[in-house]
């Protein structure tokens, strides 16, 4: 199951109507409460305020049964249990929005993609339907991994061997989705589980992102960001610096070790953004305080690694696993 004892998170989310468009279609929602987290970006399509209605239906719905921090499946649900929950949440707001535009003439057609991770701990359970993503991006050795697969043409292509992925780049189809909310009552939902750690960071963005900055970018500019505001905020500006063709969303969640990352975080605050030549010598003000905590640490980091490795002896664990 998840162990929310060792985890904390820090988050943010954004969304930009972008430089070429008028409206902002997208939607986010972030509900973070300690070691929980529920993020949802929703890409709205279907043209004037038909768009934004889709997505703002969609994370109206999901979060009238997932916002509560004492609903039961936030701590005593089975993953597996949870994704069913989710799965079917997502399936009303996909009815709710159909039945919206059935009453509505100017809403026909309108639909939204979803990506929605909900965090407990270590624990992570990614659903999606679109083209939105969910990227998870290792603090340890920078590797960036695409969680969702996307459900569009051209992506249905490239998984074929038809064509390559550059060429998905350029195909004029790219944009064109066989999957989304709003467009038939029988809907699919794709779960995905994950595993986190102290400084990985859950990258969910819509394609507003993904159309001008590249995976590798990033990890890059999610990992140089300390706080995810600036992380969030750096990104968004990369893709409208680089055009804006579309509306941007971004949620950034960091994971934070609360033995670890409090303290170190208050040392580079304070001495980090200072330019030091390399033959400077740092002495901080009170080394013995500081000495004392790091052997503390050092005594927690041992224990919990000889833990690990008794734990870990006969026992797997799959970082993403699919569930379709």
């Amino acid at each position: 199951m998840h162990n929310p004892g060792r985890i904390q998170l820090r988050s943010s989310a954004r969304t930009n109507p972008g430089r070429v468009r008028e409206n902002n279609e997208d939607n986010v929602h972030l509900w973070v409460q300690d070691a929980l987290a529920l993020a949802i970006v929703a890409d709205g399509m279907g043209g004037a305020a038909a768009g934004e209605e889709a997505s703002r239906i969609a994370i109206e719905t999901i979060q009238e049964g997932f916002q509560n921090p004492e609903y039961p499946q936030y701590q005593d649900v089975l993953d597996e249990d949870l994704s069913e929950s989710l799965r079917q949440a997502i399936r009303r707001a996909n009815l709710n929005i159909m039945e919206r535009a059935a009453v509505r003439p100017e809403y026909k057609g309108m639909g939204t993609t979803i990506t929605l991770a909900l965090v407990r701990g270590d624990s992570v359970v990614v659903a999606h339907v679109g083209d939105s993503r969910a990227y998870l991006i290792d603090g340890q050795d920078g590797v960036i991994t695409q969680i969702t697969s996307d459900h569009s043409f051209v992506e249905a292509l490239v998984t074929a061997g038809h064509i390559t992925r550059e060429e998905a780049e350029t195909h004029p189809m790219k944009n064109v989705l066989y999957r989304a909310l709003g467009q038939a009552e029988d809907l699919d939902v794709d779960v995905y589980y994950a595993r986190v750690q102290h400084d990985d960071r859950l990258v969910l963005c819509s394609d507003g992102l993904t159309l001008h900055v590249k995976p590798d970018e990033i990890a890059e500019h999610a990992l140089a960001e300390g706080d995810p505001e600036a992380a969030s905020q750096r990104l968004i500006d990369l893709a409208n610096e680089r055009g804006g063709k579309d509306n941007v969303s971004v949620i950034v969640i960091k994971v934070v070790d609360p033995q670890f990352g409090s303290e170190f975080e208050e040392m580079q605050a304070a001495y980090g953004d200072e330019d030091y030549d390399d033959d400077d010598t740092l002495i901080l003000a009170n080394r013995d305080a500081v000495k004392l905590k790091l052997d503390e640490m050092q005594k927690t980091l041992d224990t919990d690694t000889t833990q690990t490795s008794i734990d870990s002896q006969g026992e797997g664990q799959d970082t993403l696993k699919p569930d379709q």
